[in-house]
Protein backbone atom coordinates (compact mmCIF):
# COMPACT_ATOMS: atom_id res chain seq x y z
CA UNK A 1 0.00 0.00 0.00
CA UNK A 2 1.30 3.41 -0.90
CA UNK A 3 1.01 6.27 1.52
CA UNK A 4 1.54 9.80 0.27
CA UNK A 5 0.98 12.95 2.33
CA UNK A 6 -0.56 16.17 1.02
CA UNK A 7 2.72 18.03 0.78
CA UNK A 8 4.01 15.48 -1.72
CA UNK A 9 0.73 15.36 -3.61
CA UNK A 10 0.06 19.05 -3.79
CA UNK A 11 3.47 20.68 -3.48
CA UNK A 12 4.42 22.41 -6.70
CA UNK A 13 1.37 21.09 -8.45
CA UNK A 14 0.01 23.25 -11.24
CA UNK A 15 -3.56 22.04 -10.93
CA UNK A 16 -5.40 21.84 -7.61
CA UNK A 17 -7.14 18.58 -6.68
CA UNK A 18 -10.63 18.15 -8.12
CA UNK A 19 -13.31 17.07 -5.67
CA UNK A 20 -15.08 13.85 -6.64
CA UNK A 21 -17.28 13.24 -3.58
CA UNK A 22 -16.84 12.95 0.18
CA UNK A 23 -13.15 12.62 1.03
CA UNK A 24 -12.19 11.61 -2.53
CA UNK A 25 -10.35 13.89 -4.95
CA UNK A 26 -8.45 13.48 -8.19
CA UNK A 27 -5.01 14.96 -7.64
CA UNK A 28 -1.61 15.20 -9.29
CA UNK A 29 1.53 13.86 -7.69
CA UNK A 30 3.94 16.80 -8.01
CA UNK A 31 7.12 14.79 -8.60
CA UNK A 32 5.76 12.77 -11.52
CA UNK A 33 2.61 14.59 -12.70
CA UNK A 34 0.78 11.27 -12.34
CA UNK A 35 -2.91 11.65 -11.50
CA UNK A 36 -4.33 9.57 -8.65
CA UNK A 37 -7.58 9.12 -6.79
CA UNK A 38 -6.70 10.45 -3.35
CA UNK A 39 -8.44 10.41 0.01
CA UNK A 40 -8.48 13.70 1.95
CA UNK A 41 -10.65 13.20 5.06
CA UNK A 42 -10.18 16.82 6.19
CA UNK A 43 -10.05 18.48 2.76
CA UNK A 44 -7.20 18.78 0.26
CA UNK A 45 -5.16 21.16 2.43
CA UNK A 46 -4.84 19.01 5.57
CA UNK A 47 -3.34 15.76 4.39
CA UNK A 48 -4.20 13.29 1.70
CA UNK A 49 -3.33 9.71 0.99
CA UNK A 50 -3.05 7.36 -1.93
CA UNK A 51 -3.82 4.25 0.07
CA UNK A 52 -4.59 1.47 -2.35
CA UNK A 53 -6.97 3.61 -4.40
CA UNK A 54 -6.78 3.46 -8.21
CA UNK A 55 -3.94 5.32 -9.86
CA UNK A 56 -1.76 6.53 -11.46
CA UNK A 57 -2.93 7.94 -14.80
CA UNK A 58 -6.52 8.63 -13.72
CA UNK A 59 -8.33 10.35 -16.58
CA UNK A 60 -11.92 10.42 -15.28
CA UNK A 61 -13.94 9.81 -12.12
CA UNK A 62 -17.51 9.97 -10.94
CA UNK A 63 -19.60 9.37 -7.86
CA UNK A 64 -23.07 9.02 -6.50
CA UNK A 65 -24.36 8.12 -3.05
CA UNK A 66 -23.48 4.46 -3.52
CA UNK A 67 -20.35 4.22 -5.70
CA UNK A 68 -17.11 5.86 -6.81
CA UNK A 69 -15.95 5.08 -10.38
CA UNK A 70 -12.58 5.75 -12.00
CA UNK A 71 -11.09 5.42 -15.49
CA UNK A 72 -7.35 4.93 -15.86
CA UNK A 73 -5.35 5.52 -19.04
CA UNK A 74 -3.51 2.55 -20.46
CA UNK A 75 0.25 2.14 -20.16
CA UNK A 76 0.67 2.85 -23.86
CA UNK A 77 -1.29 4.44 -26.68
CA UNK A 78 -2.54 1.09 -27.93
CA UNK A 79 -3.72 -0.15 -24.54
CA UNK A 80 -7.35 0.35 -23.62
CA UNK A 81 -8.47 2.29 -20.60
CA UNK A 82 -9.04 0.36 -17.40
CA UNK A 83 -12.00 0.95 -15.11
CA UNK A 84 -12.50 0.56 -11.37
CA UNK A 85 -15.37 1.04 -8.96
CA UNK A 86 -16.06 0.61 -5.29
CA UNK A 87 -19.06 0.90 -3.03
CA UNK A 88 -19.21 3.84 -0.63
CA UNK A 89 -18.95 2.82 3.01
CA UNK A 90 -19.53 4.81 6.22
CA UNK A 91 -15.86 4.39 7.21
CA UNK A 92 -14.52 6.00 4.02
CA UNK A 93 -13.06 8.91 5.95
CA UNK A 94 -10.65 6.59 7.80
CA UNK A 95 -8.00 6.60 5.05
CA UNK A 96 -4.26 6.15 5.49
CA UNK A 97 -4.12 2.40 5.19
CA UNK A 98 -7.44 1.75 6.89
CA UNK A 99 -9.48 1.88 3.71
CA UNK A 100 -12.44 -0.48 3.98
CA UNK A 101 -13.37 -0.25 0.29
CA UNK A 102 -13.30 -3.32 -1.88
CA UNK A 103 -12.03 -2.00 -5.19
CA UNK A 104 -13.31 -3.87 -8.24
CA UNK A 105 -11.03 -3.76 -11.28
CA UNK A 106 -9.25 -3.31 -13.49
CA UNK A 107 -12.16 -3.87 -15.86
CA UNK A 108 -12.36 -3.58 -19.62
CA UNK A 109 -14.81 -1.14 -21.20
CA UNK A 110 -17.30 -3.98 -21.82
CA UNK A 111 -17.03 -5.27 -18.24
CA UNK A 112 -17.43 -1.76 -16.85
CA UNK A 113 -20.43 -1.04 -19.08
CA UNK A 114 -22.12 -4.22 -17.84
CA UNK A 115 -21.40 -3.36 -14.19
CA UNK A 116 -22.62 0.23 -14.79
CA UNK A 117 -25.89 -1.11 -16.18
CA UNK A 118 -26.40 -3.80 -13.53
CA UNK A 119 -25.39 -1.67 -10.51
CA UNK A 120 -26.47 1.77 -11.76
CA UNK A 121 -22.93 3.11 -11.42
CA UNK A 122 -22.51 6.87 -11.79
CA UNK A 123 -21.16 8.39 -15.00
CA UNK A 124 -17.55 9.45 -15.36
CA UNK A 125 -18.21 13.19 -15.16
CA UNK A 126 -14.88 14.52 -13.82
CA UNK A 127 -12.14 14.63 -16.46
CA UNK A 128 -8.43 15.29 -15.91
Amino acid sequence: MTLVLAAALLGGCSRPPVHVSGPFYVGTLAETNDVYLIRCPHGPDEGCAVDGLPGPRIVAAGANGRYIVVAQAGDSDDQERRYFYFARVPQEVAGWGNNPERIVGPLTQAEFDKAAHDLHLPPLTIRR
